[in-house]
């Protein structure tokens, strides 16, 4: 079935992998570690890929994410990118990420990814403390990780790692550490404050982060990334030598992107989105996703929202073309008291957060939401 019409757009495309060999305490994504599912998971994509009524459209962007996409059974991604290259017009300069934990890192996974023309991975640190990587579930260790971004290196230029900030036992140590070792092999980093969700174990256990310790974290990393050469692109994601995620920028840029598997979501770049459900079996004997229209508020918001996130911030000339009107005008007397209390600077053709305030930007940006 179709996710989004096709027309001349350029999208992005992704697809979910809901499979773990571990469940971590603080996850809350689509994911089961029964790995029986895995091979009808995988022709269930392969159909719904196939029939796509988007055939031929032109894609730049794919990111195989999970779950933990580095644990599917040997083949499984040859037969996604298989699918999707029969289907879609795959640019050769796309960029395509594959996620991956180090646990299941090794020679088959690397040869696979190359084959099927994979040039970007995204795996999980998280921590650099083999304590905090118990304490939260985690199945690899500190090691592990080295291991595993060294085989990985060796083929790949670009690398993504991601670190998580105010897990239990976690200190202002293990940031320094893990930043390190991130800046050493990766050219891309993902800093994501901790949110504890209802449902996780983490939950159940009653477990609440320190949020002035999660700032603190914040500062160190983004003052040590800076000093590793990495520059802020957006609120989380840091990137040196050019290696920004092409892909997340879709997102943040309000672009089109196709989104199959269970749990994935797809938007046109204009007024509908597109959301599958979140049962992996019910996905495999249905896997067409539902279609629901975004009202003018919701544009206006979640365009707001997302753009604000990004060190770039609001074009206002995009801004003008999409909504037909001047968010400047629109927002006079609120972007007038933002910009005298320095929280938010306009400047040419962009209103953007201040860059001290960006961490804390919830509450400047709930000033500008539509109610």
């Amino acid at each position: 079935m179709s996710v989004i019409p096709s027309n001349e757009k350029t999208y992005g495309i992704y697809v979910h992998i809901p499979f773990c060999k571990a469940k971590c305490k603080y996850c809350a994504f689509v994911s089961t570690s029964d790995a029986s599912l895995q091979k009808a998971y995988v022709s269930a994509l392969v159909s719904e890929i196939s029939n796509s009524l988007n055939d031929g459209a032109r894609v730049d962007t794919v990111y195989i994410g999970g779950g933990t996409p580095s644990c599917l059974f040997c083949g499984g991604l040859t037969d996604i990118f298989s699918a999707l290259r029969k289907r879609f017009d795959v640019m050769p300069s796309a960029e395509v990420t594959v996620e991956c934990n180090p646990e299941s890192v090794d020679d088959r996974f690397i040869g696979e990814c190359v084959d099927c023309g994979v040039n970007r991975i995204s795996m999980g640190l998280q921590s650099a403390s083999d304590d905090v990587l118990t304490a939260v579930g985690r199945i690899h260790k500190y090691a592990d990780y080295i291991a595993a971004v060294e085989m990985l290196s060796a083929t790949f230029d670009n690398i993504s790692s991601d670190l998580i900030l105010g897990l239990p036992q976690q200190d202002l140590r293990d940031v320094d550490r893990a930043v390190d070792i991130i800046s050493r092999y990766c050219s891309h980093a993902s800093v994501y404050a901790l949110t504890v969700e209802n449902g996780t174990p983490l939950y159940a256990q009653g477990y609440k982060p320190d949020d002035d310790m999660i700032a603190d974290m914040y500062d160190i990393a983004f003052a040590r990334l800076g000093k590793n050469g990495f520059e802020r692109y957006e609120v989380s994601n840091f990137a040196r030598d050019g290696k920004r995620s092409s892909h997340n920028i879709k997102y943040w840029r309000y672009a089109p992107y196709i989104g199959f598997g269970v749990a994935a979501h797809g938007f046109d770049g204009d007024s509908t989105r597109f959301a599958h459900g979140d049962d992996i079996s019910d996905y495999i004997t249905d896997t067409k996703p539902k279609a629901y229209s975004l009202t003018q508020k919701d544009k206006y918001n979640e365009y707001v929202m997302l753009a604000l996130r990004t060190a770039d911030g609001i074009s206002l000339s995009d801004y003008e073309k999409r909504f037909g009107n001047s968010f400047t005008a629109e927002n006079d007397g609120i972007l007038t008291r933002l910009v005298d209390g320095g929280y938010v600077a306009v400047s040419d053709d962009r209103v953007k957060i201040a860059d001290k305030y960006l961490f804390v930007m919830n509450g400047i940006i709930e000033q500008l939401m539509k109610d």
